[in-house]
């Protein structure tokens, strides 16, 4: 979710790895919809989660200083959460971060024995299906697998669910992240790896709120070929949803 002055609209077909992921379990108008907001180009003042997710971010890639990074950020949020000079939705997105962080603490033990590294900052989008998806993962994750150095990465979800979801929404959710964690794969072994090799169990989608870490199946072709075919859809629905 972002802040926003106006709106255009992007001419060629694009969709960020979380909101295709959401396409892949949506009803047909749920997916009109997603198209559509994909469509706009918006122009951006403050993008919903940013700071909390680089302070995270940064976190897991020093363990030394990862807990004062955090401290340090919680205290900020908490601040700005307060701040009656602040607008609604500034004041919004920190009490929201608070809740990140709080819920990112209880996955510590998940996190161990991993080596986490900062992502570059610009990654170049996945050409799938005639679209180009935004797989922008928050860190890289080195560790041997069966003796190979091997490199993953891991994209951040970063919403909260209803605290009385369904089990129907649960699983969707869980669908979710499976695709999101395809993506990162994908994404790796695109444009990330280097000179190592692309892991599929280091490939995450880290839903941090519900405190879950999905990792991408090791045969990943099935969930693929699908999220390639809902491009397909995507590019001959954008100038007409």
């Amino acid at each position: 979710m972002a802040s926003l002055s106006h709106t255009t609209h992007h001419v060629k077909p694009r969709i960020s790895a979380n909101e295709l992921a959401k396409f892949m379990v949506s009803g047909d108008t749920g997916r009109m919809g997603i198209i559509r907001r994909a469509r706009e180009k918006k122009s951006v003042v403050a993008v919903r989660y940013s700071d909390v997710r680089t302070a995270t971010a940064a976190a897991m890639c020093d363990p030394i200083k990862g807990k004062h990074i955090l401290a340090t950020a919680y205290q900020s949020f908490e601040q700005k959460a307060s701040d009656a000079s602040l607008s609604p939705w500034a004041r919004e997105d920190a009490a929201k971060s608070l809740d990140v962080i709080e819920s990112f603490g209880k996955m510590k033990n998940q996190l161990v024995g991993f080596d986490f590294v900062q992502a570059p900052p610009k990654q170049s989008p996945l050409a799938l299906g005639g679209v180009a998806v935004s797989v922008n993962c928050d860190v890289l994750i080195h560790r041997p697998v069966k003796g190979v150095p091997s490199i993953g990465a891991a994209l951040f979800r970063l919403t909260k669910p209803d605290e009385d979801e369904s089990d129907k929404a649960k699983a969707k959710r869980d669908q979710m992240g499976r695709h999101v964690a395809t993506l990162v794969l994908m994404q790796v072994g695109a444009s990330l790896a280097g000179n190592l090799q692309p892991a599929f169990e280091l490939c995450w989608s880290i839903d941090v709120q519900t405190g879950e870490i999905y990792k991408a199946p090791k045969n990943t072709k099935a969930l693929a070929t699908s999220m390639e075919n809902a491009c397909q859809f995507i590019a001959a629905m954008w100038d007409k949803a």
